[in-house]
């Protein structure tokens, strides 16, 4: 078993800082990275894929119950430190790379894994960008467990009324979603100035769904676009560039154009989108 390094360690050792740009707080309390493990629910037919594993709170725990861990980490001193320190670990890849342009199909195939877990600690600014990549690979990503900043999470898993959001709706399109457990600021080194969530996103979970994606997801930015607006006038422009009189989209999906976009639920928006296809 090997022996992690806390942050505060690492970081004194190898001469490195924190970078407040890329929102770098790193899981210093082992209780939370052995729930989080437990949360992926892995055997040893499993592939995981890691985002941002730091130095390894949890990767290690990862690497003992799958049958292998692609760890992607975009800090070129963090992945120094890591080699230097830990070696060469079997069942472990350590990439450096940007995990929004990591090519996760490509890699899964190259593996022979029909279908990857994704977990990672992530960082506020890349949350949205990173469940937008999930859900394009959905085809080979079953599901995820995120560390993710409190707030966010509460809006995820929003239903409709004054919480919903087009990130929720668009990724309720496509995946299950649930708040696993809080996770305290004081679990992080630097300490940040929010609480996080870990949630799942289960993409194996989610409904079957009949509209086209794409145009699920121009109804919804669409429809929150101008929060203050009713449907009417925020789906003008996108029904006209369709040929669909407005009026026709209302009859044909039974939803009163005159609400606005965060009352409706994703069973909604879908009957939306349909409308439009049709």
């Amino acid at each position: 078993m090997i022996e992690v390094r806390s942050a505060p360690y690492m970081l004194d050792k190898y001469g490195l800082a924190p970078s407040r740009e890329r929102g770098q707080n790193f899981l210093v309390d082992p209780n939370v990275g052995r729930k989080v493990v437990a949360a992926l629910r892995l055997d040893k037919e499993d592939t995981v894929f890691e985002i941002g594993p730091g130095f390894g709170a949890i990767t290690f725990g990862i690497v003992d119950a799958a049958a292998r861990v692609v760890a992607i980490e975009y800090d070129s001193g963090i992945v120094s430190a890591f080699r230097d320190e830990y070696g060469e670990v079997e069942g472990l890849e350590l990439i450096e790379g940007d995990a929004i342009e990591f090519d996760l199909r490509e890699t899964a195939r190259s593996l022979g894994a029909r279908r990857v877990i994704v977990a990672g600690n992530i960082p506020y600014g890349v949350t949205s960008p990173l469940l937008r990549v999930l859900i394009e690979n959905r085809d080979v990503v079953s599901r995820a467990v995120l560390m993710i900043q409190r707030e966010v999470a509460e809006r995820l898993v929003a239903g409709s009324g004054g919480g919903a959001s087009a990130l929720r709706s668009v990724v309720a399109f496509h995946a299950s979603v649930s708040s696993l457990f809080p996770v305290r600021r004081t679990c992080f080194h630097p300490r940040p100035d929010v609480d996080s969530t870990v949630v799942e996103v289960d993409f194996e979970g989610g409904v079957e769904r009949r509209a086209d994606p794409g145009l699920y997801s121009d109804v919804v930015h669409a429809a929150f676009g101008s929060r203050r607006k009713m449907l009417r006038r925020t789906l003008a422009e996108l029904a006209a560039s369709r040929g669909v009189a407005v009026g026709d989209v209302e009859r044909l999906s039974g939803i009163d154009l005159t609400r606005r976009g965060e009352t409706l639920s994703v069973e909604e928006f879908e009957a939306l989108a349909l409308a439009l296809s049709s």
